[in-house]
């Protein structure tokens, strides 16, 4: 604290300004020696003070010292620095007393700044006017000219507006409701189209689709009665000469009726029996003879299906559950034994043991026969001895010998005794 003297009517805190250092082309090497001295700056902690009295009109200069020492540092906010300059711009914050009604505790707050200042709320509120309106500063009429306001204002795309009649409440809603009516119309319009399209596209459909129908069912009857006539003609299962004997069985009976319907008497009625008893003779002479075709495919079917499975690889499960295709020697074999199965050599004989079972059907001699089994042994033995069949023929065949083998050994010995000494 500071005590002044009485009579003091002012005290002016004076803090005199920086002397200002002239520029380096205008600095002189030595000041002139008219020149008054300059006034020393006051230190950083330091102010003038200048005191006035009522009878001196002089005033004293004192001055103060101040203590830094104890001043709290500013707390720091964030900033940033500016990099072309280097100087660094820190963030301000202000904060004053709020004003408070009667009665209420007051709510203080800590102070973020070295000195108050004042705080001001700020409120934005946001409207849309039903009109759209605009303004229009003045300008000049130079091209991107600067009016008077200094605003720089282009008339390139200005054009002019002449305002028409007025119109009242009634008239706007009456064009209004003509707009209203006018696009209920022209969306009716198009939903009814649109109607009538999908109406078209689905008829449209239904016609294909019938037409498709019709089609395939055409083609599935056709099918089935190509099928049931390749049933009668070539019969493979055992339903299809059920089938057939079924039918003839009904064809005889029908047969019957009508020479029972004639009322034939005496030796032409044994004539039309006799006659139908060879047709039917006929008929079940050929549906025997499909039954024989019929075997000798299905029993090569079934050869031809049981080799393949036979070489088939093992299918073995792992300890992980995965499985996996092993072929064994058995498969191997089998696989070669089916590749053998259909050949000249095995047709020839198959055709020969056929000719024997034909010649023993119709009860021929042994004698007579004996050729004919002998060719058979003999293509019995061909196969045995064909390492195609058997591998291990092979080790048994008898190969061209070459006499000539010796001199031509001695002859490369020789050149080869000759070529290196």
């Amino acid at each position: 604290m500071m005590a002044f003297p009485r009579g003091l009517h002012a005290v002016h805190c004076v803090h005199p300004p920086l002397p200002e250092s002239p520029s380096p082309s205008k600095r002189s090497p030595t000041p002139p020696a008219c020149s008054p001295p300059r006034p020393s700056s006051p230190p950083k902690n330091q102010f003038l003070m200048q005191l006035f009295r009522d009878s001196n009109p002089e005033p004293i200069i004192l001055t103060v010292n101040i203590d830094r020492s104890e001043k709290e540092p500013m707390a720091y906010r964030g900033g940033f620095k500016d990099i072309r300059t280097g100087i660094e711009y820190l963030n301000a914050v202000a904060q004053t007393l709020e004003l408070w009604p009667p009665g209420k505790k007051l709510k203080t707050y800590p102070v973020m700044m070295s000195r108050e200042t004042q705080l001001s709320w700020l409120r934005t509120r946001v409207h849309q006017t039903y009109r759209e309106a605009f303004t229009q500063m003045d300008k000049n009429p130079t091209y991107w000219s600067l009016d008077k306001n200094g605003v720089v204002i282009s008339d390139t795309f200005d054009y002019y507006k002449i305002p028409g009649l007025y119109e009242d409440s009634d008239a706007w809603e009456r064009k209004r409701i003509a707009a209203v009516i006018f696009i209920q119309k022209h969306t009716r319009r198009k939903i009814a189209q649109r109607t009538a399209n999908r109406m078209r596209q689905y008829a449209a459909k239904m016609k294909e689709f019938w037409i498709v129908r019709d089609r395939i069912n055409k083609e599935n009857a056709e099918a089935r009665v190509q099928y049931e006539i390749q049933r009668r003609l070539h019969p493979s299962t055992l339903n299809d000469f059920n089938l057939l004997c079924k039918e003839l069985e009904t064809w005889q009976v029908e047969e019957y009726r009508r020479l029972n319907a004639k009322n034939l008497e005496g030796e032409e009625k044994k004539k039309a029996c006799k006659e139908l008893m060879e047709k039917q003779l006929k008929l079940i002479q050929t549906i025997d003879n499909l039954k024989l075709k019929t075997e000798v495919v299905v029993h090569r079917r079934m050869i031809e299906r049981k080799l393949t499975t036979m070489a088939l690889p093992k299918v073995w499960e792992l300890t992980n559950g995965q499985l996996i295709n092993v072929t064994t020697p058995a498969t191997i074999r089998a696989g070669e034994l089916g590749q053998v199965f259909d050949t000249v050599l095995t047709r020839e004989i198959l055709n020969l043991i056929q000719r024997e079972a034909d010649l023993m059907y119709r009860g021929r001699s042994a004698k007579s026969i004996s050729g004919l089994r002998k060719r058979i042994l003999h293509r019995f033995w061909a196969f045995v001895e064909d390492p195609l069949y058997n591998p291990e023929a092979q080790m048994f065949a008898n190969e061209p010998t070459d006499f000539d083998y010796g001199n031509k050994h001695f002859q490369c010995m020789r050149d080869a005794l000759n070529k290196f000494p």
